[in-house]
């Protein structure tokens, strides 16, 4: 069921990064896998842009979303000790991946995740573009989080940093490079912009409420990007528009890095505030994110998709997705607080408003497996 999908995507909540070495922040396998999401994206327009070259960007996504599903089920088995794994044994590497996600197959998916796990549990030999940007990207947030800490605790990186510098600098990532340098000090624009994005790493979800299981901003948009691919599929929208929304889910929440999560009570506590906020917000990004991506073709396209994101192409989709995390998010703490409880029941009334066909469509196969196996989920 979708459900059980769902809360191993949540399960990454409570898997973190580095888990074995000493840091200075906490870092989710959620947060990681939204940022490599975003640091790919950038490096494949960037691509795009320069060379003129099609970057599939489904098959990015898809192979993101569907390799983190493995991460969640061996989050007990680091990240460094799988790069050894698969430098003295590919075999035992790719059995420990096959186990993972025979284990979800084993599930009762609706057809359209059945195939998706299929095609994108292994690199496919004809993307060889998009495997090098995915793989490129992966190291490159790895390697901002471990100097994040090694700044701190002096050489306490140093052998894992130096293990993906030299993946850094191996010929196959040769052509890559030029859109994004290691070196986190002397930073270009397109670090800076997404350096930025980063802060929602440290910005969380209902901040004015007691948490059991704090989500952040950075980990939403992974859930939301989740939860549109399969209201997307759900709604029956062609690979390409469920690709569309996936990307909107991306960046729906991106003004927060700068802004921070000003709740809606808030927002409406003093007549005029609220569009006032906009207009601050629509500046801020502008002089935090958008100035470093001025001269890119496709900077634009992504303000559009930062500021007014129910307006692009199958927006109400996006704020379903938007709806139903929160709800997800809410039903985790509901056991353990009668104030999130009460959020919950709101939201799931809510969700009825939507006169979409995946709303009962998710409530059957997502919402109620998810609470049915709910005390699995953070396990």
């Amino acid at each position: 069921m979708l459900g059980y999908t769902v809360s191993l995507a949540f399960r990454g909540l409570s898997t973190y990064r580095w888990n074995n070495f000493p840091r200075v922040e906490q870092v989710t396998a959620t947060d990681n896998v939204a940022f490599s999401l975003h640091v790919a994206h950038l490096v494949a327009l960037s691509y795009e842009a320069e060379t003129g070259t099609k970057v599939d960007i489904g098959y990015l996504y898809r192979r993101a979303l569907f390799s983190s599903f493995s991460t969640f089920l061996h989050s007990d088995i680091s990240n460094e000790v799988k790069q050894h794994v698969k430098t003295k044994n590919p075999a035992i590497y790719q059995k420990l991946s096959d186990v993972a996600y025979d284990r979800l197959l084993a599930w009762d998916l609706p057809d359209f995740v059945r195939k998706d796990v299929e095609t994108y549990r292994r690199p496919n030999s004809e993307k060889i573009l998009e495997e090098k940007i995915y793989q490129f990207s992966k190291n490159w947030v790895s390697y901002q989080e471990a100097f994040t800490s090694n700044f701190v605790y002096f050489r306490s990186f140093e052998r894992p940093m130096s293990d993906i510098r030299e993946r850094y600098l191996s010929s196959e990532y040769a052509e890559l490079r030029k859109y994004l340098a290691l070196d986190p000090v002397d930073h270009a624009e397109s670090e800076l912009y997404l350096l930025a994005i980063r802060r929602l790493q440290s910005s969380f979800r209902w901040n004015h409420m007691r948490r059991t299981h704090p989500v952040s901003v950075m980990s939403h948009l992974f859930f939301i990007f989740y939860i549109s691919y399969l209201i997307g599929n759900a709604e029956g929208l062609s690979e390409d528009a469920v690709t569309d929304i996936m990307t909107t889910a991306l960046y729906h929440d991106i003004p927060e890095a700068i802004t921070g999560d000003v709740i809606t009570p808030t927002k409406k506590s003093v007549p005029g505030f609220e569009d006032l906020l906009a207009e601050i917000e629509e500046e801020m990004v502008e002089e935090y994110l958008i100035e470093h991506i001025r001269n890119q073709p496709f900077a634009a396209e992504l303000k559009k998709r930062m500021l007014h994101p129910w307006d692009c192409d199958n927006g109400n989709l996006v704020k379903l997705a938007d709806v139903f995390s929160a709800l997800f998010e809410a039903k985790i703490e509901a056991a353990n607080s009668e104030e999130f409880a009460h959020v919950y029941r709101k939201i799931r009334k809510n969700l009825h408003k939507f006169e979409n066909p995946s709303v009962a469509y998710l409530f059957r196969h997502a919402v109620d497996p998810f609470e049915e196996n709910l005390e699995d989920i953070l396990k």
